[in-house]
């Protein structure tokens, strides 16, 4: 299979955090500043067809994430959601769950087809301070 979540389960410098279930990276083509992605470790289409179980475990890493990018990011709000098909903006047909932080007086764009690729530097900052 030719899935890019799939081979990204091996990148181990990218995950900021993972369990048996699922894993956390900084999304390659962020919308805000922290935007992160839940991806579950098995491949499963989107989330209608993942098992209730792992979807139970990603959204609670959701939220502990959200939390975090409170706490220290200093976001104000947190939009937490995923795509489910092309129509609805799905690009890799891997059940993922954006975490997006947001910022005081900062545009609250959904533009998930945006091509802004997030610099070495600013990963490995943001990694940093949400691990």
């Amino acid at each position: 299979m030719d899935c890019t979540f799939c081979k990204l389960i091996d990148n181990k410098n990218a995950i900021i955090y993972q369990n048996k279930e699922c894993f956390v990276v900084l999304d390659k083509y962020p919308i805000e500043k922290g935007h992160l992605l839940v991806i579950s470790n098995e491949h499963y289409k989107d989330m209608l067809e993942a098992p209730d179980d792992v979807v139970e475990s990603m959204f609670a890493v959701s939220k502990e994430f959200a939390l975090r990018l409170e706490e220290r990011l200093g976001a104000k709000g947190i939009n937490i959601g995923t795509n489910i098909g092309e129509e609805a903006g799905q690009k890799i047909m891997h059940f993922h769950i954006h975490v997006i932080p947001r910022y005081p007086g900062r545009e609250r764009s959904f533009d998930f087809g945006h091509n802004r690729e997030i610099d070495a530097k600013t990963q490995n900052e943001l990694s940093s301070k949400l691990k």
